[in-house]
């Protein structure tokens, strides 16, 4: 079964977005989480700055290092932050053994100084037992010094990324929409030029192949598939010329000799003995040159229809008499034959009509050839809305696997018929093919389970514009 581009370019689309979203995830959050520690670090140092004349007083800097806080992004760390003042918080809410901790572990102050405030030591370093910390101090004055745990740090990345994460039941089917219009585009931007190769291609006929152009696109990426493409047009058109012109010339050249021959076998056959061994074989010898005139016939009339120019000259027919007619000749012609009809009368049709009388023999003479002995055939002629429906059915001895595939094809002949036992070249069905599309109708071939073969063929009454 074929696949669906616009589906495969959506889901190639939305598994690239996915990646894309991913990649985009972690990068921004490992970015944010570099620049929120670096803005930490800013808003510490800018504390200890700015509440430095209130360093004296425990309580003027508590209260200035509050207001400093909550004036920033990072006042969510107002109730986290630990500020203490020689080995002691300065407001209720800090831990006093925090405090201790801080002014106990002098090795957590060798660490390299994040600072580039002259005044201002910044270090992030481990406590042993008590995680992860970053703190600051003014070196001037050790006693003052604010600390913040990494874990409330990252508690308060999570709780972010945790609001973004929120968003993705909205984000996700916005996305699947956009990716689905960009699978949309992308489709039609990539069929455009195939859409009008296509249409290029459908208006292809043998008779403007010459004059088709190339396949116009603003591609440039297509230029050279459009040069192609015209390239193939021409030497199609050369080889359709060449065929055309081999089969018409061909049968135009063979019509004179073929009948100077068949006038010679005459001639032969009215001097030699009555009944004569000689007599017989000059017969046998003149219905091949029948047999080849009436070929070189066929082919001519195909040629004519490869370049199509079968004469399309139309006149009234009356169908269902010339059926009548056909079927009540079909038991004069053939007694051991049992003839049924099924016609409908007063079916008129405008129609090139030597062509069409042409087609329904070639139908009922294969029907004839192909019975069994003492057969049956069943002529039907119906009307059907707009169309009328003419057929023709007769049992087989044997019937091809391959015969409703192949029966149209030229100079296709059963297994009876390659041997010679049955008179014929195979082109009758490929002439009747011709004549029923030069029609608008077509002819078919269906096999039933009673081993009978029906020849179908249905065309409208009146001609659509092509």
């Amino acid at each position: 079964m074929n696949r669906s581009l616009r589906l495969r370019l959506f889901l190639i689309i939305m598994v690239m977005a996915t990646v894309l979203i991913l990649v985009s995830r972690s990068f921004a959050q490992y970015k944010s989480k570099q620049e929120m520690r670096e803005q930490l670090h800013a808003d510490l140092e800018n504390s200890l700055v700015v509440c430095k004349p209130y360093s004296n007083n425990a309580e003027d800097f508590g209260q200035c290092h509050g207001r400093t806080f909550k004036n920033n992004l990072y006042n969510r760390f107002v109730g986290e932050v630990t500020v203490c003042l020689n080995g002691s918080p300065i407001t209720r809410a800090m831990s006093a053994a925090h405090c201790t901790m801080l002014s106990e572990n002098s090795a957590f102050w060798s660490s390299p100084n994040l600072s580039q405030e002259p005044l201002i030591q910044l270090v992030t370093n481990t406590i042993t037992g008590n995680g992860v910390w970053t703190a600051a101090r003014l070196k001037a004055n050790h006693a003052m010094q604010i600390m913040i745990s990494e874990q409330s740090f990252m508690a308060f990345m999570v709780m972010l990324w945790k609001v973004r994460d929120n968003q993705l039941p909205l984000f996700i089917p916005l996305v699947g929409m956009l990716v689905f219009i960009m699978a949309q585009m992308l489709v039609k931007a990539t069929m455009d030029p195939f859409n009008a190769l296509k249409a290029s291609l459908n208006s292809l006929k043998p008779e403007n192949l010459e004059s088709i152009g190339s396949v116009h696109t603003q591609y440039k990426e297509f230029e050279e598939f459009a040069a192609v493409y015209d390239r193939l047009c021409r030497r199609l058109n050369k080889s359709f010329i060449r065929a055309r012109r081999f089969s018409s010339d061909a049968a135009h050249e063979l019509r004179t000799p073929f009948s100077i021959l068949r006038g010679h076998a005459e001639r032969l056959i009215a001097e030699t003995p009555e009944g004569s061994a000689l007599q017989l074989r000059v017969r046998k010898m003149a219905d091949e040159i029948e047999r080849l005139i009436d070929m070189s016939e066929k082919l001519l009339l195909l040629s004519r229809a490869d370049a199509e120019s079968l004469s399309q000259d139309r006149a009234i027919f009356n169908l269902s008499q010339f059926f009548n007619q056909l079927a009540q000749d079909s038991v004069s012609y053939h007694p051991s034959l049992s003839v049924t009809q099924s016609i409908q009368s007063g079916l008129v049709w405008s129609c090139n009509q030597s062509l069409i009388q042409q087609l329904v023999h070639n139908l009922y003479t294969n029907a004839v050839k192909y019975n069994i002995p003492k057969g049956w055939i069943q002529f039907s002629l119906r009307r059907d809305g707009d169309f009328f429906e003419l057929s023709i059915e007769n049992p087989s001895p044997s019937i091809p696997g391959d015969l409703t595939q192949k029966a149209f094809d030229r100079f296709y002949r059963g297994d009876a018929a390659r041997n010679r036992r049955i008179d014929g070249m195979g082109l009758g069905l490929s002439i009747c093919e011709e004549i029923a599309i030069l029609h608008q109708g077509t002819v078919t071939l269906k096999v039933t389970d009673a081993q009978t073969v029906v020849a179908v063929f249905r065309a409208p009454f009146s001609p659509q514009n092509s």
